[in-house]
C-alpha cells in the first residue's frame, strides 16, 4: 500500500490497514507452520528474480557498488530467509517444564506464540536488509506486518512496497511509504509491538509511541564503535581488516569501526599503513567501489567534522554526494569527530599509552553496538571485552556478528534494546505463554475452604 497523501486521509488509510491485518490475524492463517514458511520461500524466491531491480534501486539511492549491495543486501536476506525456514519446526516446538508434586497429574509447557500485529521501521543505510530482515523474523513467528520504509531511499522503498505486494496478503503484510507524517500516523496505532531502526531521536519517539499503548518494542540504534589496536598485533592484517569493515557501504553503517585506538608507539606506522590500504582499495576519484553518502544534509554534517590537517584520499565530488575516504591521523577524544557517531568514511586515529586508561574512556562513553579488539593475546582480549560495555564483541575483526544470521544483533543502553536475527528475531516476535493441562480426577492438594487448622500441617509438609 502507498501512502502520499496527508494528515486525515493518511490517519484513515493506516487505521483500515490496521484494522484489515486485525481480521487477518484473527482468522488464524499466520499460525500455521506451512503458511509461514511458504510465504517466506515465496519472499525468498522473488527477490531472487528481482535482483537486479534491487540492485539498480540501491544504486539509485546510494551509489552502493553491485557487489556491496548483492552481498549485504539480497544474498544476506535470502540467506537468513533460508535459515528460518529450515529450522522454524524447531523453534515452534513447545517447550517441557516440570510441576511441583503437589500439581500432579499435570504436564506443563512453554509455548512460543506470536504478538499479533507488529509495525517495523527501516532505515536509509541498508534500505533493503533491514527492512526484510525483521519482516522474516515477524513472519516466521506468525504475526501480520506493517513496514515502513525510509523516505531517504526512495527508489528502495518503491521496490519494497512492489516486492511485498506481489508476495503477500496485505491483511498479512503491507507497506506504507512516506516521511514523517507517516510515521507519526502509525505511531498512533495500538499495534502489538514496535520495531525500530534507525537514529537515536527518532527511536526515543517509537518507544514513547510503544509506551502509551502498553506495548513491547525493540529499537535498533547505533553508537561509536571502537577499534582497539593492541601492541605486537599483526598491523598490516589489523589495518586490512579495519579499512574494509570502516568504509564498506562508505562508513554508513551502524556497526561500522567509528576510530581506532592504536597504542602511541604504533600510531604512525599505523596511519602510514591505512593510507596506503585506503589508497590502494579506493584511490580513484570518484572510486566506483566506494558508495555516496544519502543527502546533502548528512554531506554537510561529514565534513564539519573533518579538520584541515585531516588526510584525504582522492577528491570530493560534492555534486555527485562522493566524499573522499579521510583519516583523522592525530584525534583527540574532544575532536568533533569523537563527540558523535560519523556514519561516513572518514576514521580517527586515536594514540594511547596505557591501555587500562583507554579503555576507562571507552567505558565512560555511550555503549556501542560493538567493541572490536585486535591482539595476540587471548587474555588482552577478554580483558577489553570485560571493561567494556556493548551489544557484541567481535576479535581480530570488524562487523563479523552482525554479518552472521545465526547470531543476534542488538544493542545496549544508548545502542539500543532486544534483539532479533535468526531464532533471536524467532524469539523476539513472539512471547512465552505458559500452558499447564491437568486431569479431572479427584485431587487430594485442592487448595479449598474451611482451612482450618490445616496451615501448621501445610508448612511441616512443605518444609516452610
Amino acid at each position: 500500500m502507498r501512502s502520499t497523501a496527508t494528515g486525515s486521509t493518511i490517519a484513515a488509510k493506516v487505521r483500515a490497514a490496521r484494522e484489515a491485518q486485525g481480521a487477518f490475524f484473527a482468522s488464524g492463517r499466520t499460525r500455521s507452520l506451512r503458511f509461514r514458511r511458504e510465504s517466506l520461500r515465496a519472499l525468498a524466491a522473488e527477490l531472487g528474480r528481482r535482483t537486479d531491480e534491487a540492485l539498480d534501486a540501491l544504486a539509485s539511492d546510494l551509489g552502493k557498488p553491485a557487489l556491496e549491495a548483492w552481498l549485504a543486501e539480497v544474498h544476506f536476506v535470502r540467506a537468513e530467509i533460508g535459515h528460518c525456514t529450515r529450522r522454524l519446526k524447531r523453534w515452534a516446538k513447545p517447550r517441557r517444564a516440570g510441576n511441583p508434586l503437589y500439581f500432579l497429574p499435570a504436564r506443563s509447557e512453554v509455548r512460543r506464540e506470536p504478538f499479533g500485529l507488529v509495525l517495523t521501521v527501516s532505515p536509509w543505510n541498508y534500505p533493503l536488509q533491514l527492512a526484510l530482515s525483521p519482516l522474516a523474523g515477524a513472519v516466521a513467528a506468525g504475526n501480520c506486518v506493517t513496514l515502513k520504509p525510509s523516505e531517504l531511499a526512495p527508489a528502495t522503498s518503491g521496490f519494497l512496497a512492489n516486492l511485498v505486494a506481489e508476495v503477500f496478503d496485505p491483511g498479512h503484510v503491507t507497506v506504507f511509504q512516506g516521511g514523517p507524517e507517516v510515521g507519526a500516523a502509525l505511531m498512533e496505532q495500538p499495534f502489538d509491538f514496535f520495531f525500530f531502526t534507525g537514529g537515536e531521536r527518532t527511536g526515543r519517539l517509537y518507544a514513547a509511541a510503544a509506551a502509551r499503548h502498553l506495548a513491547p518494542a525493540t529499537l535498533e540504534l547505533g553508537g561509536k564503535c571502537p577499534c582497539v589496536v593492541d601492541a605486537g598485533v599483526d598491523l598490516d592484517l589489523a589495518v586490512e581488516r579495519i579499512v574494509a569493515a570502516k568504509f564498506f557501504n562508505a562508513g554508513q553503517t551502524c556497526v561500522a569501526p567509528d576510530f581506532a585506538l592504536v597504542p602511541s608507539g604504533m600510531h604512525d606506522d599505523f596511519v602510514e599503513r591505512a593510507a596506503a590500504e585506503i589508497e590502494r582499495r579506493y584511490g580513484s576519484s570518484p572510486s566506483p567501489d566506494l558508495a555516496r553518502i544519502v543527502n546533502g544534509r548528512h554531506y554537510a554534517r561529514l565534513l564539519a567534522l573533518i579538520p584541515p590537517d585531516a588526510i584525504r584520499v582522492g577528491e570530493d565530488d560534492q555534486a555527485s554526494l562522493h566524499l573522499a575516504p579521510r583519516l583523522i591521523a592525530s584525534a583527540s577524544w574532544d575532536d568533533a569527530a569523537m563527540r558523535e557517531e560519523i556514519f561516513g568514511p572518514i576514521l580517527p586515529v586515536v594514540a594511547y599509552d596505557d591501555l587500562d586508561r583507554a579503555l576507562s574512556r571507552l567505558a565512560a562513553m555511550p555503549d556501542p553496538l560493538a567493541i572490536y579488539a585486535f591482539s595476540k593475546r587471548r587474555s588482552t582480549l577478554e580483558r577489553i571485552a570485560a571493561a567494556t560495555r556493548s551489544g557484541a564483541v567481535c576479535f581480530n575483526d570488524a562487523m563479523k556478528t552482525a554479518g552472521n544470521p545465526r547470531l543476534p544483533l542488538g544493542g545496549v543502553g544508548a545502542s539500543g534494546m532486544g534483539r532479533y536475527r535468526g531464532r533471536s528475531g524467532y524469539r523476539t516476535f513472539t512471547y512465552e505463554r505458559p500452558v499447564t493441562r491437568r486431569w479431572l480426577h479427584r485431587d487430594p492438594f485442592l487448595v479449598k475452604p474451611p482451612y482450618g487448622n490445616r496451615l501448621e500441617g501445610l508448612r511441616r509438609w512443605l518444609g516452610r
